[in-house]
C-alpha cells in the first residue's frame, strides 16, 4: 500500500498540464498565473515519508500512476532515491536534483524540467530538515 494524489491540472491558457501548489506559481509553458492552487508539497512529502519507513525508499515496489500529479510523484520518488544513493556525498539535493533532471529526455513537455526543480527543492527542504530524513 502507498498514497497516492489524484490531481491533474491544464493551464486555461496553453493547457501545458502543471501542479499550482503555491499562489505564485505561474504556468511553466506560458508564464500566467492562474488562481486555482493546489496544496501539493506537504501531501508528497507525506508520500514520500510513508514509502521511505514502509519499504526503505521512497519508490515503493509497485506504483500506479494515475494522474499528473501521480506521475510527479514517481520521478520524485526515483530522484530522492537516486540522491540518497549517490557516491558525491558533498552534493545538495538542489544541485543533484537539477543535474539528474536535466539528463532525462522531456520531449514536448520540456517546460516540466524547471517546474519539478522547483517542486523538489521545496520538498527537499522539509524531507532533509534536520532530523526528519
Amino acid at each position: 500500500m502507498t498514497l497516492h494524489i489524484n490531481y491533474d491540472h491544464s493551464c486555461s491558457n496553453c493547457k501545458a498540464q502543471y501542479i499550482p501548489y503555491d499562489e505564485k506559481v505561474p504556468c511553466p509553458n506560458c508564464n500566467i498565473v492562474e488562481e486555482e492552487r493546489f496544496d501539493f508539497i506537504p501531501q508528497a512529502v507525506v508520500s514520500m515519508r510513508f514509502n521511505k519507513s514502509r519499504s526503505g525508499s521512497y519508490l515503493p515496489g509497485a506504483w500506479w500512476v494515475g494522474s499528473l500529479s501521480d506521475h510527479i510523484l514517481r520521478l520524485l520518488f526515483s530522484l530522492f532515491d537516486s540522491y540518497e544513493e549517490r557516491q558525491d556525498k558533498e552534493l545538495s539535493i538542489n544541485s543533484f536534483a537539477s543535474k539528474w533532471l536535466s539528463e532525462m529526455n522531456w520531449g514536448e513537455q520540456a517546460y516540466l524540467e524547471k517546474h519539478l526543480l522547483l517542486i523538489a527543492e521545496k520538498v527537499g527542504e522539509i524531507i532533509y530538515q534536520e532530523g526528519s530524513a
